[in-house]
C-alpha cells in the first residue's frame, strides 16, 4: 500500500514532511508515521500514541533522512494523536499537533475445501474472509519440482465466495502452494498436501473376538512394511508422511461389540507397526460395520469386509464412502 501524505510542519519550503502508511495485517508489518527530512534539523521530537502503541524520536536529522515510526497496535481502527517540534538549522522553528487513522488488520483466513480440490483436474477453489484480490497456485512434485503454477485475480468475487484456481503442467503433484491475497495486498499462504497411498497387503487373519496378532500373521505386516518404506523413500522428503490404519469386520454379530473389535484390532496393527520401525505419527479408526468391501445384510459372513486398511498420507485421508468417518486417533 502507497504511503498517505499528511501535512506538513513548515511553510512553503517543507522542511519536514509526513506521511503514514496506515494500513497493514498482523505478523505482516505495522502502520507506520515517516518524516521525510528535507532540510538540516537540530532538533526533532516527535511523540504519537495510537492503539496501545507508542512510538517517539528525539534529536537531530539531515536533510534526505526518512525516519519511520512504527506504529505496533493492536487489531483494529484507532486514531493516533501526538505533537511534533522541530528547529532547524537556518534558525526556523515549528511544532504542530499530530492526528490520523491507521487500521491493523488480523491475518488474512483462507481455506480450501477439500472437496474443492479436483487433482485430475488440476483445480481448486479458494475462500477468503475479506475481499479478495488474486490467488496464486504452485504445484510442486516429487524431489519439490515445479510443475506448473498459476494466477488468477477476483474479479467480483466478495467475501466468503469461492475463487477457482486451474493450474498447468505435467507430473504426479505432492504439494500445493496456495497464496491468497485481498483487496489491499495483503497475504496468507497455505500448503496442501492432498495425495494418499494406500498400501496393497495381505489382510491379518485374528482369532474369532480377538485383536491380538498371531505370530504366524506377521510375515503379512512385514511385507506391507517393505511397501510402505517405498512410499517413504519416495515422499518422505517432501512431507512429513503419516500412517492411518482402519479396521473393519463383517455384519455376524452384534454391531456394537463389531466396532470396538474393530478399533481394537486397528490399534494393534497400529503398535505393530510402530514397534518395527515406522517413526511418523500413527492413527488408527475402527470402522466396524460401515465401509463394507462388499455390501452386505446383517449376519452375513463375507470374509472381504473383514479387513484392514493402510493409508500413508501428509494430511488425514478424505471421509468417503470407504472411510465414513474423519474420528481418527494418535497412537
Amino acid at each position: 500500500m502507497l504511503p498517505v501524505l499528511l501535512s506538513s510542519i513548515a511553510l512553503a519550503a517543507d522542511p519536514v514532511a509526513l506521511e503514514v502508511v496506515s494500513k497493514a495485517q498482523k505478523g505482516q508489518g505495522t502502520p507506520e508515521l515517516v518524516l521525510v527530512v528535507n532540510q538540516d534539523a537540530t532538533k526533532l521530537d516527535v511523540e504519537v500514541s495510537c492503539g496501545g502503541a507508542t512510538a517517539n524520536t528525539h534529536g537531530g536529522a539531515s536533510a534526505g533522512e526518512r525516519i519511520s515510526l512504527p506504529l505496533d497496535a493492536r487489531i483494529g481502527k484507532h486514531r493516533c494523536t501526538g505533537s511534533l517540534a522541530a528547529e532547524f538549522s537556518d534558525g526556523s522553528a515549528g511544532e504542530m499537533p499530530l492526528s490520523f487513522e491507521i487500521e491493523v488488520l488480523p491475518a488474512l483466513v483462507v481455506s480450501v475445501p477439500r472437496d474443492a480440490i479436483d487433482m485430475e483436474a488440476q483445480t481448486l477453489s479458494v475462500v477468503m474472509d475479506r475481499q479478495p484480490g488474486r490467488v496464486e497456485v504452485q504445484a510442486y512434485g516429487v524431489g519439490n519440482v515445479l510443475l506448473g503454477e498459476a494466477s488468477v485475480p477476483a474479479l467480483g468475487e466478495g467475501p466468503g465466495q469461492p475463487i477457482s484456481v486451474q493450474w498447468p503442467g505435467e507430473g504426479e503433484v505432492i504439494r500445493l502452494h496456495v497464496k491468497a491475497y485481498d483487496a489491499d495486498g495483503f497475504w496468507t499462504a497455505v500448503d496442501l498436501l492432498p495425495w494418499y497411498y494406500e498400501i496393497p497387503h495381505e489382510d491379518v487373519v485374528f482369532e474369532s473376538g480377538k485383536a491380538e496378532i498371531l505370530a504366524s500373521e506377521e510375515p503379512k505386516l512385514e511385507a506391507a512394511l517393505a511397501e510402505v518404506d517405498k512410499v517413504l523413500a519416495k515422499y518422505g522428503s517432501v512431507a512429513e508422511v503419516k500412517l492411518y490404519v482402519g479396521g473393519y469386520t463383517d455384519t455376524v454379530g452384534d454391531r456394537k461389540l463389531n466396532q470396538r473389535l474393530s478399533q481394537e484390532r486397528a490399534a494393534a496393527i497400529a503398535r505393530w507397526y510402530r514397534q518395527h520401525g515406522f517413526e511418523g505419527e500413527i492413527y488408527f479408526q475402527g470402522f466396524g460395520e460401515e465401509g463394507q468391501a462388499v455390501a452386505t445384510p446383517d449376519n452375513t459372513d463375507q470374509p472381504e469386509n473383514r479387513r484392514a486398511v493402510y493409508v500413508l498420507a501428509a494430511e488425514a485421508p478424505p471421509v468417503n464412502p470407504q472411510m465414513p468417518r474423519g474420528m481418527w486417533q494418535k497412537l
